[in-house]
């Protein structure tokens, strides 16, 4: 007779206890129970290690999106400084007898604790970070919720971008300002792109690799950049003038010209992006709440 573990290959797998015997066996059944009991044990207690070694406390981050799972949980979308983002199972906050269902929301600056390895950690604990969250209402609030979005269909999981979740964190409290929300989405979208790996070219042409002439128009081509044209082109590719590419890379939007212009192509860049996948806040900016 002997004992065989069956190894798992994560700490959300069970592990299985086989107990080995045959009709001839000397050892009699209460050794057996024995020997299933302190593999148990010890099953158990190699659970606890690797659940410890996989723990991440107090992680700075910000819900970006939730969904409900089944009755009282639900599924977080985070966005953390040092892990990038990720799913995180968030079990019984949706219960009304909850202390995190309050708490658990987007735009707060969060301390998010949690374990596991998997696809889908679990949550262990939330605080409240020291920052106060930004006053987000009417625009702001869906300025904040398109941000939002980005990420969650740009980023890759698990990806860390420390410089852009700071990036982020800043925008949000710009968003309280009472003018200039455009802009501050335009120079987002800008450094999104970069951090992600999808720099723009704004200062050279593509074709000719010659400076951007503030006085001339470009098509701007994906993955390509801005080729000079005449003004009065037409086509798929959004015509933009120099001097609006200049100022934006410059970080100078300032002419409502300008800025309706680089809208245009940020669109038309972040559409490509995205492929089929389409923005749902695009759709509320369309609706009554935006004059709220």
């Amino acid at each position: 007779m002997f004992v065989a573990l069956a190894e798992a290959q994560s700490p959300q797998r069970n592990y299985e206890i086989v107990i080995y015997s045959n009709r001839h066996s000397e050892y009699p059944l209460r050794a057996l129970r024995l020997c299933e009991r302190i593999c148990v044990h010890q099953v158990t207690r190699l659970q606890q290690v690797f659940r410890l070694a996989m723990q991440v406390n107090a992680e700075p981050a910000y819900i970006l999106h939730k969904r409900p799972y089944r009755e009282t949980s639900q599924i977080l979308e985070v966005f953390s400084r040092h892990h990038g983002r990720l799913s995180l199972m968030s079990k019984g906050s949706r219960s009304s007898r909850s202390r995190t269902s309050g708490v658990l929301q987007p735009f707060r600056p969060l301390l998010l604790s949690w374990y596991g390895r998997s696809e889908m950690p679990g949550l262990r604990s939330v605080d409240v970070a020291d920052a106060r969250p930004p006053l987000l209402t009417g625009k702001a609030l869906l300025s904040a919720t398109y941000l939002n979005e980005l990420l969650v269909l740009l980023l890759h999981k698990n990806d860390v971008n420390e410089a852009l979740f700071a990036t982020y964190h800043e925008t949000l409290y710009n968003l309280q300002q009472p003018s200039g929300l455009e802009i501050i989405l335009r120079n987002f979208e800008k450094q999104l792109l970069e951090q992600i790996g999808f720099g723009l070219n704004l200062v050279l042409d593509a074709d000719s690799g010659e400076a951007v002439q503030a006085d001339r128009y470009y098509a701007y081509h994906f993955e390509h950049g801005p080729v000079l044209c005449r003004t009065d082109q037409s086509g798929r590719h959004p015509v933009i003038s120099g001097s609006s590419l200049l100022a934006f890379s410059a970080g100078e939007l300032e002419s409502s010209t300008s800025i309706a212009e680089i809208k245009k192509l940020m669109r038309y860049i972040i559409n490509n992006h995205l492929g089929a996948r389409k923005l749902k806040s695009r759709e509320l900016f369309r609706s009554p709440l935006k004059n709220t």
